[in-house]
């Protein structure tokens, strides 16, 4: 049972299905705040990059084995999580953010000044 199982674990590690990670996204006068949830991926397993405006997640999640035991049930997904959004004009590329926490990855992505909304002072006569 336990080399089935394992031959079962390296069948599925080899092929890992590409998921798109499940995402909110808010907004405000000053920013987006992207979220992406990321359960059991490490920090150094994630690449985010920029191109043309388009931001790139890439992350994969890998299931630590115990040296000293022998897998008995493997129901826990490895995954590659993939995602690309289309980002507008009015971010500023430059100021991404990008934070982990609790398996959620937060970026925060700034709006450039010129594009955020500003008050008008009326001047007194």
């Amino acid at each position: 049972m336990n080399l089935i199982k394992r031959n079962e674990q390296e069948a599925r590690s080899m092929t890992r299905p590409e998921v798109s990670p499940v995402t909110r996204i808010d907004e405000s006068d000053e920013a987006f705040v992207l979220t992406l949830e990321l359960p059991g991926v490490a920090e150094k397993d994630i690449a985010l990059t920029v191109e043309d405006r388009t931001l790139s997640v890439t992350a994969d999640n890998t299931v630590e084995a115990h040296p000293d035991y022998t897998l008995a049930i493997g129901e826990i997904p490895e995954v590659n999580y993939r995602a690309a959004f289309e980002l507008p004009e009015r971010v500023d590329t430059a100021r991404i953010r990008a934070e982990q926490r609790h398996g959620l990855l937060v970026l925060t992505l700034p709006k450039r000044e010129e594009v955020k909304p500003r008050r008008i002072a009326i001047a007194a006569q």
